[in-house]
């Protein structure tokens, strides 16, 4: 068999050259990144990151943005976006004057409902290039809501007549003594004052509990004020407007002749396990017409 030595020879050429063509468009370098920068302002004045707050709260954010190194397009559009339940918001949409470099800097409040909001924020050049950074901020709530809380009077040996907030709890005369710091409220009803929601402070609540309060070695001084009528149903877990608008210049020790309907606002001691709380209660229910049975039902709504 007679072999073409040329013919070897020219194939064995153009495969090299195929080769050498393959070996150079593997080693071809990516593009360059021709996309502006962005970055959030870090810093303890600042949100950064994602965030779980109580409704309402206000919190500072800033970006830093420049223009692409390698193409330096200039910096001609910037825009802001918040996202909430799927429905987005344009806050921000403005143009720039060809910036190299922008800082963009404002205060953003948490929503007053539950859920989370994703804020978004987007640089774009004048190729069209863009970039973008994004938080999402989470609300909590900022009010405890308790209902159908339940007291006796003074007289009443089946139901308590102590009122925590700490826990939320009715407590009897032989555990309010042992947990002096969490009695927020009590019951007592009197001759003169009817109905009446007090602290452990107050003198006729003193009097209607036979000195029971005088080597108590806390005295929790919560305050008290009727106020008028409200929108009871407008505050909400995620809603306490209504709470610090009302519960202000409290001064009395108690809240006497309630009536069902009646909205009492009041604060916590600054000795109480839960100090310092402001909020308000209504008088759902009034039962009772002998010492034995008196009770009092309340809802109460009060800042966490």
């Amino acid at each position: 068999m007679k072999f073409n030595i040329k013919g070897i020879a020219l194939f064995v050429l153009l495969a090299g050259t195929i080769n050498l063509f393959t070996a150079c468009s593997d080693d071809e370098e990516e593009p360059l990144d021709q996309s502006p920068t962005i970055n959030f302002i870090g810093g303890s004045d600042y949100t950064s990151s994602d965030v779980t707050v109580p409704a309402g709260t206000i919190l500072k954010v800033g970006i830093t943005a420049t223009a692409n190194t390698n193409s330096n397009a200039k910096l001609v559009r910037f825009k802001v976006t918040r996202t909430f339940n799927n429905i987005g918001e344009s806050v921000i949409d403005s143009t720039l004057s060809n910036l190299s470099s922008f800082t963009y800097t404002r205060n953003i409040q948490a929503r007053t409902e539950a859920g989370t909001e994703r804020w978004s924020f987007e640089i774009i050049d004048k190729n069209n290039q863009s970039n973008s950074v994004a938080l999402n901020i989470t609300t909590q709530p900022v009010v405890n809501i308790y209902t159908a809380i339940l007291m006796g009077g003074q007289n009443n040996v089946t139901v308590g007549s102590f009122w925590s907030s700490v826990d939320n709890k009715v407590m009897k005369q032989a555990e309010a003594i042992l947990n002096q710091n969490k009695v927020d409220l009590l019951y007592f009803y009197g001759e003169i004052n009817q109905s009446t929601i007090a602290s452990v402070d107050d003198d006729q609540a003193a009097l209607a509990w036979d000195n029971l309060f005088d080597n108590w070695s806390v005295k929790n001084a919560t305050r008290f004020r009727k106020v008028g009528e409200i929108n009871w149903n407008a505050i909400t877990e995620y809603d306490d407007a209504l709470i610090a608008e009302n519960a202000t210049n409290l001064v009395d020790s108690r809240a006497s002749f309630l009536q069902v309907g009646d909205i009492v606002a009041f604060q916590t001691a600054t000795t109480s396990a839960n100090p310092s709380k402001k909020g308000l209660f209504k008088v759902m229910d009034i039962s009772g017409t002998i010492g034995i049975d008196r009770t009092i039902t309340l809802e109460v709504k009060i800042q966490k």
